[in-house]
C-alpha cells in the first residue's frame, strides 16, 4: 500500500519526525510551506508547495492523489486537504485521507461561525474515507467524534520532538532555582501573567524566571518586568535552546489557549516537571495522573504551583524522574511508529 504525506512546514520537529519515522518506513512526503519559525539545521531536499505555481501545485496534489492510496494531511482546512477531499467524491476510485491534527475541541460562541464550522466538519468528518489522526487522546479526539467520525476511524497519533535531543543521564537542578519559558511573546501565551505570579511570589526568595522567545509583546513586557530576577534572552535555537532546558528547575506554560505545546514534550525529556494551565493540550496525556508536574486551574492556582515545587526538593526530583521516564520509555518515536503502523494496517484491510 502506497502512503504520502503532506507536512505544513519543515520545523526542527517535523523534520525530526520525518527523517526518524517516515523516511525509515518508505512514506514519501513534502511541505505545503518553505518558511517555519521553529528553526532546524537539517535542511529537506522535499518538494515544497508554495514555490510552485498555481497549475503547478493542482497537478502535483492529483498525482499524489492517483498514486497513493493513503494520503495523510496535515490540518482539515488547508488547500491540499480541500483538494484531495474534492477528488476523492468525484472520482470513482476512492483513497483513505487521514487529517492529522492538533487542534483541541472548540465550539466557538458565535452562532454563525459556529454553524459554519458545524457544516463544513460535518461534511468530511462523517466520509467514510477520511481518518482522523489525532495528537492526544482526549480532547484532539473528541475533536472528530463531535462532528460525527465514526470511532473506529479515529487514531491517536501523538505529538513528538527528538526526545534524545534533550534526555540527561543524571539531572543536576542548579543551585538558584529556575523557572523557564519557551515560547513566543504574544497576548494568548500569557506571559503577563506568568511574570505578575513569579513577581508576588519569589520577590524575596532564590528563584528567577527566565523568558526565551520574541513576539509582539516583547519590548512591553521588558520594559515593565525586566529585572535581575526575571531575564529575557530572546530567541535560542538548537544546542542553546537544550541547554536551557538543562539547566533548568521547572518548566512553565501560562497560556490561555496551547492546542498542544511541544515544549512541553522538550521540557519533560530534559527531565523538568512542568506546571501548564489546563487549556495546554498536551496536559491530559503528559501531565494528568503522571506525577510529572501540575495543571493549574487558573493563574492564582499556576503561583502556588510553583511556590508548592520551590518548598520542596523532594517533590520536585520525583517528578523530575517520572518525566523522564514517561518521554524515554512511553512518549516517544516507538510509539508513534506503532500508531501509524496499526493505522495503516486497518487501511489494508479496508481497502
Amino acid at each position: 500500500m502506497r502512503v504520502f504525506c503532506y507536512f505544513v512546514e519543515p520545523a526542527s520537529y517535523t523534520l525530526d519526525l520525518a527523517n526518524q519515522i517516515y523516511d525509515n518506513i518508505g512514506i514519501n512526503y513534502c511541505f505545503i510551506k518553505s518558511d517555519t519559525l521553529v528553526l532546524s539545521e537539517k535542511k529537506s531536499e522535499k518538494v515544497f508547495l508554495d514555490k510552485m505555481s498555481l497549475f503547478s501545485k493542482f497537478r502535483f496534489i492529483f498525482s499524489q492523489f492517483k498514486k497513493n492510496d493513503l494520503i495523510i494531511i496535515n490540518g482539515y482546512n488547508n488547500y491540499p486537504f480541500i483538494i484531495t477531499f474534492l477528488l476523492n467524491v468525484f472520482f470513482l476510485k476512492r483513497k483513505f485521507i487521514a487529517s492529522d491534527s492538533d487542534t483541541q475541541l472548540s465550539i466557538p460562541n458565535n452562532l454563525l461561525r459556529r454553524y459554519i464550522k458545524w457544516f463544513y466538519l460535518s461534511i468530511i468528518f462523517k466520509n467514510k474515507y477520511v481518518l482522523g489522526f489525532a495528537g492526544g487522546s482526549n480532547s484532539h479526539k473528541d475533536l472528530f467524534r463531535y462532528y460525527g467520525m465514526n470511532e473506529e476511524r479515529i487514531f491517536l497519533m501523538p505529538l513528538m520532538v527528538d526526545n534524545a535531543k534533550f534526555l540527561q543521564k543524571d539531572k543536576q537542578f542548579p543551585e538558584i532555582f529556575t523557572f523557564l519559558y519557551v515560547g513566543r511573546l504574544v497576548k494568548h501565551k500569557n506571559v503577563g501573567g506568568l511574570i505578575e505570579q513569579f513577581n508576588n511570589r519569589f520577590k524575596e526568595e532564590v528563584a528567577v524566571l527566565r523568558i526565551i522567545g520574541s513576539g509582539d509583546e516583547e519590548k512591553y513586557l521588558k520594559n515593565k518586568y525586566s529585572s535581575n530576577k526575571v531575564m529575557f534572552t530572546g530567541k535560542k535555537f538548537n544546542n542553546d535552546l537544550v541547554s536551557e532546558f538543562q539547566n533548568a528547575s521547572c518548566f512553565v506554560c501560562p497560556s490561555r489557549f496551547e492546542p498542544w505545546g511541544l515544549v512541553v514534550n522538550e521540557a519533560l525529556s530534559s527531565s523538568l516537571p512542568v506546571i501548564v494551565t489546563k487549556e495546554v493540550g498536551a496536559s491530559f496525556d503528559l501531565i494528568t495522573e503522571k506525577k510529572t508536574g501540575y495543571v493549574a486551574d487558573n493563574m492564582n492556582d499556576f503561583g502556588d504551583r510553583m511556590l508548592q515545587l520551590y518548598n520542596n526538593p523532594g517533590l520536585l526530583s520525583q517528578y523530575s524522574a517520572n518525566a523522564t521516564e514517561l518521554m524515554r520509555n512511553h512518549w516517544n518515536y516507538d510509539f508513534y511508529h506503532k500508531c501509524l503502523c496499526s493505522a495503516i494496517n486497518k487501511v489494508k484491510k479496508w481497502r
